[in-house]
């Protein structure tokens, strides 16, 4: 089997060496190759009902679209989407074919339902197994002269889908990709068939973490947020005694696997003592040292997003796994398309993709009916912009209310970081505080304080003389409550260095009260995201919750701080909201 994955991945690894050619190629006029995308769309969409509403057919330039189609949102589309699902209505917004939907995670507003069309699908699988890689062997013939191992993986994606009223799949874009190439999974990955495509009855951060320990030669992580393989590692850390019991005896706990999927997943173990005992072994010595590279030495690189809100993720990972592990950064995306790549490990910053998307911006701060936006060889370096998509789904100057900071250059392309998103920027009194300054301020709360904060999430609290912030932060360990306010004292001369317009509002306007930091009980956020799984959300979308902005959320959070803290009453607020 292992000569077999070895010329796979060569063949593979040939395809994305072409495909990061291509990237670097196009990057040195990201204006023409985008542009040339933008009129090919438009062409392709001239006699659909919003192209001949805009009048596709004589639109020649960017210039000319600009002025002709308006700015839009998903609510532009969702009569449009309504129809193609209810009434199988065609050649509405695209001339492309339709092969699934993709629902949101609903972070900013409520759940959307994207048209997934057979051009944007091949986007998705251009830019992910051959391009991550090739980047990986690129890193390790400079770093260690060698290959990649040519070794089994562990893939967190979800692959489960469900069928709309129309017969169209319905799942996130991620899980789809996978699917395409299930066919491959029994030689590349640890979990077999059931697990990467779950059937009912079992625990899956058990699955997984069951069948990779098994596997002591795996090699690399596959997953869409770094978060899904914190909390399978954290689930290890707990329950290692119990997964090595059922290693050694060839078996399954009753908590992790009821008696009808029992019989099937029984087919695929047997018993295995050698391996229990080498894991028992090496549980045994902690966790204070990375323990990765214990459990699988032949462990290469990672691929997941880790950057922005999953920054605090990617650290807690690196202590599993160590500082020389290779990330690949993988993708900015969303289920409206596939923006940007990274083109190097461990390097986070991204490239747009001037075949997947036309792209426009403006600037951050600019006004929600402005039109004088910019093209990706406009932008300037160290600035923020607002980022607006015509993709390859049938929608058009579409506001994705994400904001980018450019912050380099390739060639005469931006590489871009995400910073927030529009909806997530929380104002005390106009204050503009974004994501990207609270991650700062969490991290270096986190430092003075001699603990990793693991997540943390927020609100304005309305209800005291002046507005002010309410931090609520999830230490790694154990950590006193705040009874003299050391903490919130802290948190804000931290954030007023962070934040310059905080500092004016606090220090010089005062027209900002003192903020009040609570400790979360540990393990909240993982409640969360297992609370969404129930609920029916894809472990491909649930995100970090950074503002308390919606009921559900608020009484989640402040029901699990830790007690002997005085929470304010959140019911008087958002009553008042």
């Amino acid at each position: 089997m292992k000569p077999l994955i070895a010329v796979i991945n060569t063949i593979m690894n040939e395809i994305g060496k072409i495909i990061l050619r291509d990237i670097e190629k196009r990057n040195k006029d990201p204006r023409k190759a985008n542009e040339k995308l933008l009129l090919k769309l438009l062409n392709k969409n001239k006699d659909t009902e919003y192209g001949k509403k805009y009048d596709f057919a004589n639109i020649k330039s960017f210039e000319e679209y600009k002025e002709k189609v308006p700015l839009s949102d998903y609510d532009t589309y969702q009569p449009y989407i309504e129809r193609m699902i209810k009434n199988k209505e065609t050649n509405l917004i695209t001339a492309y074919k339709v092969i699934q939907y993709a629902e949101t995670s609903g972070s900013v507003g409520v759940q959307k339902k994207i048209p997934i069309t057979t051009k944007s699908m091949r986007i998705y699988e251009k830019y992910s197994y051959g391009r991550t890689l090739a980047m990986a062997n690129k890193y390790y013939k400079k770093v260690y002269h060698k290959h990649v191992p040519s070794e089994k993986g562990l893939s967190l994606l979800e692959t489960e889908t469900t069928v709309l009223e129309d017969g169209t799949p319905r799942g996130s874009v991620s899980g789809a990709v996978a699917s395409k190439f299930r066919i491959f999974f029994k030689l590349f990955l640890t979990s077999p068939d059931e697990v990467c495509f779950p059937i009912e009855g079992m625990n899956m951060n058990y699955m997984k973490a069951r069948f990779a320990l098994e596997e002591p030669d795996l090699a690399w992580f596959l997953s869409s947020f770094m978060t899904s393989f914190v909390d399978m590692l954290n689930y290890i850390k707990k329950n290692w005694e119990m997964i090595c019991d059922d290693i050694e005896n060839g078996d399954f706990n009753p908590d992790v696997c009821d008696e009808k999927a029992r019989p099937i997943m029984l087919k695929h173990v047997k018993k295995n003592p050698k391996r229990a005992n080498e894991l028992r072994e090496i549980f045994k010595q902690g966790f204070d040292t990375p323990i990765i590279p214990r459990i699988w030495p032949k462990f290469s690189w990672v691929c997941a997003i880790g950057t922005g809100g999953f920054s605090s993720y990617t650290e807690k990972f690196k202590k599993y796994a160590g500082e020389e592990v290779a990330i690949d950064y993988f993708v900015y995306a969303a289920s409206e398309g596939m923006f940007a790549a990274c083109f190097n490990m461990n390097d986070p910053r991204y490239i747009p993709l001037t075949d997947s998307c036309f792209f426009e911006f403006l600037p951050a701060d600019a006004d929600d009916a402005d039109n004088n936006t910019l093209t990706l060889d406009q932008l300037e370096e160290g600035k923020e912009y607002e980022v607006i998509i015509t993709n390859q789904c049938g929608f058009y100057r579409y506001k994705i209310k994400d904001v980018i900071k450019v912050i380099g250059f390739q060639n005469k392309c931006p590489l871009i970081a995400f910073s927030y998103r529009k909806g997530q920027l929380v104002n005390a009194c106009g204050e503009k505080t974004t994501e990207e300054h609270l991650n700062e301020t969490v991290r270096r709360l986190g430092k003075a304080l001699n603990v990793d904060i693991n997540d943390f999430a927020l609100y304005v609290d309305n209800e005291t003389n002046k507005p002010r912030y309410v931090i609520l932060i999830e230490p790694d360990t154990p950590l006193d409550i705040d009874k003299d306010g050391r903490y919130s004292e802290l948190f804000e001369n931290i954030l007023c260095d962070v934040n310059l317009e905080y500092n004016f509002a606090s220090k010089v306007r005062h027209d900002v009260g003192k903020p009040l930091v609570l400790i979360q009980q540990q393990e909240t956020h993982a409640l969360w995201r297992e609370y969404k799984l129930m609920k029916g959300s894809s472990t491909n979308q649930v995100k970090p919750v950074r503002v308390l902005d919606v009921p559900i959320k608020q009484k989640f959070f402040l029901s699990l701080v830790e007690e002997g803290q005085e929470v304010p009453n959140w019911d008087v607020y958002s009553k008042k909201k």
